[in-house]
């Protein structure tokens, strides 16, 4: 056997762990039902930590104020990192007239995880969702988290976000590309092995919080909720995904060039600074699993008829097909949730382009913390 052969072998298992993985994830978004339906009794505390959000605020307060949740259950707590802009003053405009609103401005200290911190230190919720200042939800989003909160009492609870975008070639990748981390998301927890999390949309209990020390000893200045999220998991706590469409965030993607790579950077730089079991590792090989393929379809073009070149191509073209296939069926099975239609060409494009960009995206952050909110991420 061909050496060529023989790592056609190992690239072609690799890839088939993969695709197995991600049909485990496609199966269990396709059979997950709602549980539980009485979430009356549960107090809520929403955290909104935010710096420089003036712009956005407000709507997402009206948004939280016309929650289907029992008003005296439901507070919201808006956390002011030292903003510089009339964010406070928006929010003191709106409290008058909403005495469950409260504003906490911080003094001593900075950063989201402080703000995090200080926002559950004033919240007399059991049940703690996080929100930022920039997101848009609707009247079930507080009560879809509260019933699952009820049925389960799990640590932490995972929620998906969806992204909009504008038109063209920027807006197809980040609304591709989010619907390929939510799906991973969600397929990822309802399998019982999270491996991401997003702040817009995270809730957690207030003592399991509290009992796993925050973000206590914790200087990294990104990554709060995958950090959260590891040390919820290092704890032996449980976690929970809510899969549907009114427990959604709306987020809007970013508007330039310039913005969407540095907010990649930042992701990344989460990803980095994240204790999760195994992530790297895994986004490491899920990165070189498609320049692989790359390579052995190259190599594999000089070889004669009798090195063993029809068992070479198929495996490398069962590899390609097992590849991208079910990477595509996840996305489409998590766009089916939400009642999108499947756009197998569209993310099938979104798919090659992440392949080139997301190595230099994770090379760069390497060595690159952009600058966020007049910030060091």
């Amino acid at each position: 056997m061909s050496l060529l052969l023989v790592l056609a072998t190992v690239v072609l298992l690799l890839v088939v762990a993969a695709a197995l993985t991600l049909e485990r994830w496609r199966d269990v978004l396709r059979s997950e039902e709602p549980q539980g339906t009485d979430a009356g009794l549960v107090t809520v505390s929403v955290v909104v930590p935010v710096r420089n959000g003036a712009e956005t605020i407000v709507p997402l307060l009206q948004d939280l104020h016309a929650q289907d949740h029992p008003r005296a259950r439901l507070e919201v707590i808006v956390v002011d990192d030292h903003s510089t802009d009339r964010t406070a003053a928006r929010v003191r405009d709106m409290m008058p007239r909403w005495t469950q609103l409260h504003l906490v401005s911080m003094t001593s200290t900075s950063g989201k995880k402080a703000a995090i911190t200080e926002g559950v230190a004033h919240a007399t919720g059991d049940l703690v969702v996080l929100t930022d200042a920039d997101a848009r939800c609707g009247p079930q989003r507080i009560r879809r988290l509260a019933v699952r909160w009820a049925a389960q009492r799990p640590a932490i609870i995972l929620a998906p976000v969806r992204t909009m975008a504008d038109a063209g070639l920027l807006g197809l990748l980040q609304e591709e590309e989010q619907w390929a981390l939510q799906a991973a998301t969600a397929g990822s927890a309802l399998n019982g092995t999270p491996v991401l999390a997003n702040g817009a949309n995270l809730a957690f209990g207030r003592e399991h919080f509290l009992r796993v020390g925050g973000y206590q000893g914790d200087a990294r200045p990104s990554g709060d909720d995958v950090y959260l999220l590891a040390r919820m998991r290092a704890a032996g706590l449980q976690a929970a995904y809510v899969l549907h469409p009114d427990a959604a965030v709306t987020v809007e993607g970013e508007a330039t060039w310039v913005g969407w790579w540095i907010q990649r950077l930042r992701w990344a730089g989460k990803m980095r600074d994240a204790r999760l079991r195994g992530a790297w590792p895994a986004a490491m090989v899920a990165m070189a699993m498609p320049w692989m393929l790359v390579a052995l379809s190259v190599r594999a073009m000089d070889l004669q008829v009798g090195e063993q070149a029809l068992y070479t191509w198929c495996m490398v073209l069962a590899a390609w097909a097992l590849w991208s296939v079910p990477v595509v069926r996840l996305v489409n099975a998590m766009k089916a949730v939400y009642g999108e239609s499947p756009r197998s060409a569209r993310s099938l494009l979104a798919l090659l382009c992440f392949v080139i960009y997301a190595p230099l995206v994770a090379l760069v952050a390497l060595v690159h913390r952009p600058r966020w909110k007049g910030r060091r991420t």
